[in-house]
């Protein structure tokens, strides 16, 4: 399975790291190598995951960061494009909104 991870969802990580790394020096970085090993796991494990709104899946992360949420769609059924990359101890309405925008129906 081919993983694309769009723009929108390169900048999440981005933001993520950069937060953890306000949090203690090299946890960034750490918490970046996490979420790009959680992405990879898409290549077997896509399409396995519910669909929300008939448009989206998502899938929790597991492990030392485990309150990150991939949010993905199934463009073939050998495709998957990453859309957002969320933590969801934030607020839920924002997030919402958020992943509305990335998933235009």
């Amino acid at each position: 399975m081919k993983v694309t991870v769009d723009l929108a969802a390169e900048k999440d990580i981005a933001e993520i790291a950069d937060f953890y790394d306000q949090q203690e020096l090299g946890l960034g970085a750490e918490v970046e190598v996490f979420l790009i090993e959680s992405l990879a796991l898409l290549e077997t494990l896509a399409g396995i995951h519910p669909c929300n709104r008939g448009i989206y899946r998502q899938v929790i992360s597991r492990g030392r960061f485990p309150y990150f949420v991939v949010y993905y769609e199934m463009l073939t059924r050998s495709e998957v494009l990453v859309r957002a990359v969320q933590d969801h101890r934030r607020d839920s309405h924002d997030i919402a909104d958020k992943i509305d925008d990335r998933f235009p129906n």
